[in-house]
């Protein structure tokens, strides 16, 4: 017979639930942070967009390409000031000539409402290609080259009536849309041959009310330097 002793079975032990809420509470926050990433790359978009298709209704001859840079833009929007908007356009075409323009806005300050504001500074460059220049040129003959002669001045070659003419010249702006080359007589050749001595070189309309400040000769072509200072602007397309 039993000694009276009672034997005590194992009570087995409740499974552990791990807590998973961290892990929760984790991935709403990564999925809201993206959401807010994906929302403000929209905004931006969205308003380069706007931008680039208020310069182009301002006169510019093309559609530029605008980038506001800085993240995230829609703390910049709350503020009310946008650091820096760049802007590109490629072969923008003004008569014979096409060039291509960098420019960079700093300190865009919006008024309340955003429909208008200032650029507290712009600064941009414009290129023309010699082959623009040569169009611009536009002598009779064949063989026509156009290079650089150094500091601001050109060196033109061509081929007319069985002459080689060579030219040297420099370029000055004569207007806020022009330019003008200025050729030195050829030597060699009967002075009757129909060869221009100077010719001008058009500048379409810069956005964001650009103003020409200097000229200068490279290897690329003729470059022009413009700046701009306290440019007001309206979401109607006004500058002023």
């Amino acid at each position: 017979m039993s000694s009276g002793a009672t034997v005590q079975l194992p009570i087995p032990e409740r499974p552990r639930h791990r807590r998973r809420w961290p892990w929760i509470v984790l991935a709403s926050v990564l999925a809201l942070l993206v959401l807010l990433v994906v929302l403000d790359r929209v905004a931006v978009a969205y308003a380069e967009n706007q931008a680039a298709q208020q310069m182009q209704s301002q006169g510019f001859p093309a559609k530029p390409k605008v980038t506001i840079k800085g993240f995230p833009f829609l703390t910049q929007v709350a503020s009310r000031h946008l650091k820096d908007v760049h802007v590109t356009a490629d072969n923008v075409k003004e008569g014979p000539v096409t060039l291509s323009i960098v420019a960079d806005a700093t300190d865009v300050l919006l008024d309340p409402g955003f429909q208008s504001g200032t650029i507290s500074h712009v600064t941009g460059t414009g290129t023309i290609p010699f082959s623009s220049v040569a169009s611009a040129f536009g002598g009779s003959g064949s063989g026509l080259s156009i290079s650089s002669a150094g500091g601001n001045n050109v060196k033109v070659t061509l081929n007319i009536a069985g002459f080689d003419a060579s030219m040297t010249g420099s370029v000055e702006q004569t207007g806020p849309k022009t330019l003008k080359v200025h050729l030195n007589p050829p030597s060699g050749i009967p002075v009757e041959l129909p060869i221009p001595r100077n010719f001008t070189i058009p500048i379409p309309a810069l956005p964001m009310h650009l103003a020409i400040q200097s000229v200068k000769v490279t290897s690329q072509g003729v470059v022009v330097h413009a700046s701009g200072s306290n440019i007001k602007f309206t979401q109607s397309g006004g500058l002023g």
